[in-house]
């Protein structure tokens, strides 16, 4: 720039005649550079405007993508819950559903307590003696207990079943669950 001024003045030394015209030379020159330092200002003040702009709108910007984050995060646990509701749901009606089709407990050839038809008596001389025992050593009410104590067994069996069955399903979504979270750990930047 102060070369350009100097080289206008080289041509045009020559023709002045006057110490007026020198001056009025370096005075349009420092006009020029004034208005472009204006000029400069101005534009360098319309990009300071326009960054603060932008700098508010990515502040923004950042602010809903944390609360589409919290959005989506409440979101995901509702599913999930909603998905545990409905395993849980799903579970019962099939174990109301096993119960409704199971036939109902009958009289069926179960086993019973039998009566010991021999026993064998180990004498003093070590030799063994065997003897008939009595028919039966138990009285009917006896009986009777065993085999409601043996339905209850098999309906606490069915029971411990379908409790086993919900317990793994319950295992392999605690597994997924654990895997889909160290994948979010991995890459958070992955929305899914």
């Amino acid at each position: 720039m102060i070369d350009a001024i100097f080289q206008e003045f080289i041509k045009k030394a020559p023709e002045m005649k006057e110490s007026w015209e020198v001056v009025q030379l370096f005075e349009e020159e420092r006009q020029k550079f004034q208005e472009e330092l204006q000029a400069y200002e101005e534009e360098i003040e319309n990009a300071r405007v326009a960054l603060r702009d932008l700098r508010a709108q990515i502040v923004q910007t950042k602010d809903q993508i944390k609360e589409l984050q919290t959005l989506q995060k409440s979101k995901e646990e509702e599913i999930q819950e909603i998905r545990q509701e409905l395993l849980s749901h799903k579970i019962k009606r099939d174990l109301w559903q096993l119960e409704k089709d199971k036939p109902e407990l009958q009289d069926i050839d179960e086993p019973l307590p039998q009566a010991l038809e021999v026993v064998e008596i180990y004498l003093k001389d070590h030799s063994i003696a065997r003897a008939r025992p009595a028919k039966r050593y138990f009285a009917d009410n006896l009986y009777r207990q065993y085999r409601v104590l043996l339905r209850e067994n098999h309906v606490l069996k069915d029971r411990v079943f379908g409790l086993d069955l919900e317990n793994s399903t319950l295992k392999i979504e605690l597994r997924d669950r654990q895997t889909q979270d160290k994948l979010q750990v991995k890459d958070p930047e992955d929305p899914q």
